[in-house]
């Protein structure tokens, strides 16, 4: 945990300094990838075992070592760094972009929520929620959060000891918005894959072609997912930097997860962090995009009110 506290700093100082750890944190991550990859090769083209297996474990451990703890270390430094220095433009951006912060039980997002959208067939253990925001855009109400999901297993043997590991199996936003009357029924829609069943068709053939819907009751799901909503869907498909791995409609709210690297109420990776309005910039222009995302969605007045 980063307990360091500055004080109020001036626009030269914090820019140094988030310069500093910037720069710690892709420096730590190129010498971890660099280390991992010298373990690899030292596995395959190192003969003598018990070489390799010194030459392996240092260099592959110690570059994983080096990217998740040391980089890790600086980005959260980084990161705690930006919150309280910037903490009060981030938060009047953000109310002036969707209004006063709300905190209803309706709109929440957490494990049980994206639990129902049954991402990867649900095969991960854990979930990270980041910039959890709710809020109204242009007469819509709706939440948003970053998430990750991570699927945790161990490793090694009983005898030897056994280590716990963290593979990020989704990364990108969780999306709700609250419809203007509520569905009578659950709808499921997933991204299609081989091992996907038929599903109920739309009439949509390059919507059922990317979707797997399911429902209770086929008239409805085809009643609910009318041309001009599958249309909607698949222009924004056709529209973001990611992928839409499904949505579903339950009670009043549409639920969406979309596979990206966008990150909302977030400041770009490749922003230079010395250039103060390059980052305000950056940070402006994430809620923006989500402002255009939720324009986009919810052009369908059958089902949402503006």
């Amino acid at each position: 945990m980063n307990d360091t506290h500055y004080g109020k700093m001036s626009e030269a100082e914090l820019s140094k300094k988030l310069g500093q750890y910037q720069k710690q944190a892709r420096i730590w991550t190129i010498i971890g990838l660099i280390g991992v990859l010298g373990g690899v090769i030292s596995f395959f083209a190192v003969d003598d075992m018990a070489l390799k297996s010194v030459l392996t474990a240092v260099l592959f451990f110690g570059g994983v070592c080096a990217a998740l703890f040391l980089g890790g270390s600086a980005q959260k430094k980084l990161k705690a760094l930006m919150q309280e220095q910037m903490g009060d433009f981030f938060r009047a951006e953000l109310e002036n972009a969707f209004g006063p912060d709300m905190n209803t039980a309706q709109m929440r997002i957490d494990e049980k929520l994206v639990r129902s959208l049954v991402l990867l067939d649900n095969q991960w253990e854990e979930i990270e929620t980041e910039n959890f925001r709710e809020g109204e855009h242009n007469g819509v109400h709706f939440s948003v959060a970053n998430v990750r999901l991570n699927h945790v297993y161990e490793r090694g043997t009983p005898q030897d000891g056994l280590e716990t590991c963290r593979d990020m199996v989704f990364k990108g936003i969780v999306l709700r918005l609250e419809m203007r009357y509520p569905a009578a029924e659950n709808v499921l829609v997933s991204a299609r894959t081989e091992d996907s069943p038929r599903g109920i068709a739309t009439g949509s053939k390059e919507f059922d072609r990317c979707f797997c819907v399911t429902a209770e009751h086929e008239q409805y799901a085809k009643s609910v997912l009318t041309p001009q909503l599958t249309e909607r869907i698949l222009e924004f498909c056709r529209g973001i930097d990611g992928q839409l791995l499904g949505f579903c409609l339950n009670g009043s709210t549409l639920s969406m997860a979309v596979e990206t690297d966008y990150a909302f109420a977030g400041v770009a990776s490749s922003v230079d962090l010395r250039d103060l309005d390059a980052l305000r910039r950056s940070y402006v222009s994430s809620l923006h995009e989500m402002g255009g995302i939720i324009d986009l969605l919810t052009e369908n007045s059958e089902l949402f009110a503006k």
